[in-house]
């Protein structure tokens, strides 16, 4: 994904940035919006070399979430959604007003499995969630854990590409 966004560079200039939260802090069992309401930022960093290290003002990102699904309900104080897709969506456009946002949920985690290097939290579970305290040494290591990745474009463009949105309406 790096790679990625180090590539969309025009006559050097970064034209998106990619984010990522490796592993998403989360507990196992942790419902979505459990897990999302616990940042008051953010939980995703900057991955990109880029000036700007805040992107508040993105005109479009695209942001996928591995390996948290609807494990425990929502209570109705902090969403009302339905899928976990709607629960991101009103997270993105909350943090992101007026940008185009696009997310996908998949439930299947990222693997990491050798050869991914093993350089986790003792705090991790073999599956990747938070946990109180390191449960000794386990050979097996970190075989899978949740993810939020996201490309969002920079805040540069913003005034560019919302010019060419209006012209085009």
């Amino acid at each position: 994904m790096l790679h990625f966004a180090d590539s969309l560079t025009f006559s050097g200039r970064k034209v998106v940035a990619a984010w990522a939260a490796l592993p998403l802090p989360a507990s196992s069992g942790s419902s979505l919006p459990d897990v999302l309401s616990a940042h008051q930022d953010v939980p995703w960093k900057l991955l990109s070399s880029c000036r700007e290290q805040r992107f508040s003002s993105c005109f479009a990102q695209s942001v996928v979430l591995r390996g948290i699904g609807q494990e425990k309900a929502p209570r109705p104080s902090l969403h009302s959604c339905e899928s976990p897709e709607q629960v991101l969506q009103q997270y993105l456009h909350s943090h992101f007003p007026g940008a185009f946002s696009t997310c996908h949920v998949l439930q299947q985690p990222c693997h990491t499995q050798p050869p991914f290097p093993q350089f986790f939290s003792p705090l991790l579970t073999t599956r990747g969630f938070l946990q109180d305290r390191a449960q000794g040494s386990s050979s097996a290591g970190v075989e899978s854990m949740p993810v939020l990745a996201a490309l969002q474009s920079c805040p540069g463009l913003r005034g560019l590409l919302s010019g060419l949105c209006r012209e085009l309406r």
